[in-house]
């Protein structure tokens, strides 16, 4: 229907919350019910993931189980492993290698969703959230892989990105503007910093 109406339109697949072996298999068998459903594969010309490091756990703090699934567990991550940039970083090739796996490397790729979701009382002060924040920003803008990046992209791994959150009242950690103030918070200020050192450098 989409295409019908709008031939230039994009589609993307919603984005799951973290790349783990079991959201992987929940999008293939989306990917797979799509198929038996309408005889042929799901029109995906974008793709795009969360990149948060929460707990895979029913009945736990974290993202819980994808629907369809009887186990109760998945990557067990803990509080302390939230912004752990390797953790990241693996997230991020792990996906594009699915994407290589299943013929969809030469599609953009979008984080379209990651931040800091840890209140401060739990280690995430706004030094370690700019920290991990910056250091994310310098993978996400830089990273190359001649084997599984995006071909036209100079095969960086990913084409865009979006940090959370803007103000969000319920997970405030890692807001860039307060959101009762409107003001710029200590995070928002190192993301305008970051962002105008690209501008100097382009």
């Amino acid at each position: 229907l989409i295409k019908t109406l709008d031939p230039s339109a994009q589609v993307a697949i919603g984005g799951v919350t973290q790349v783990t072996p079991l959201r992987l298999q929940y999008i293939e068998d989306v990917l797979a019910a799509y198929q038996m459903l309408t005889g042929t594969a799901m029109p995906v010309d974008v793709w795009n993931i969360h990149a948060f490091i929460l707990r895979e756990e029913r009945d736990s703090w974290g993202v819980s189980i994808p629907p369809g699934f009887d186990v109760d567990q998945g990557i067990l991550w803990e509080i302390e492993d939230h912004d752990n940039l390797d953790l990241f970083k693996q997230q991020i090739v792990d996906f594009r290698r699915w994407m290589e796996r299943h013929g969809q490397r030469d599609k953009p790729l979008i984080v379209s969703e990651y931040g800091i979701l840890m209140p401060p009382e739990y280690g995430f002060s706004a030094e370690t959230v700019t920290e991990f924040m910056r250091a994310t920003f310098d993978y996400l803008l830089n990273e190359r892989d001649e084997e599984i990046g995006y071909p036209n992209d100079d095969n960086r791994l990913v084409q865009k990105l979006s940090w959370y959150s803007l103000s969000d009242t319920n997970y405030p950690t890692g807001n860039l503007l307060d959101p009762v103030t409107g003001q710029l918070t200590e995070v928002g200020q190192a993301f305008a910093d970051y962002a105008a050192s690209l501008d100097a450098t382009q």
